[in-house]
């Protein structure tokens, strides 16, 4: 399946300069940055989800608990704002 994509041409240059110097094509360092885009996103929405089922699960803290889990005392937070 292609599609066609239209970009501005001052990423169109940027992408020139890029390949010039990596001696990949643009196209192949555009698949390369949706593929790695793709993998972030789906992370994300992973990540997400497995918080959401925690919090249904009943898998959290408090705010004084997760000072306490990270070492930050009350005094420290006060100081940091």
């Amino acid at each position: 399946m292609a599609n066609t994509v239209t970009l501005p041409p001052s990423v169109i240059k940027r992408l020139e300069k890029i390949s010039a110097a990596s001696r990949r094509t643009p196209e192949s360092i555009v698949k390369q940055a949706v593929a790695d885009r793709r993998d972030y996103e789906e992370w994300v929405l992973e990540q997400i989800d497995a918080g959401l089922a925690d919090i249904k699960a009943g898998r959290v803290y408090s705010d004084k608990e997760f000072w306490e889990k990270i070492g930050v005392t009350k005094h420290e937070r006060k100081k940091a704002a």
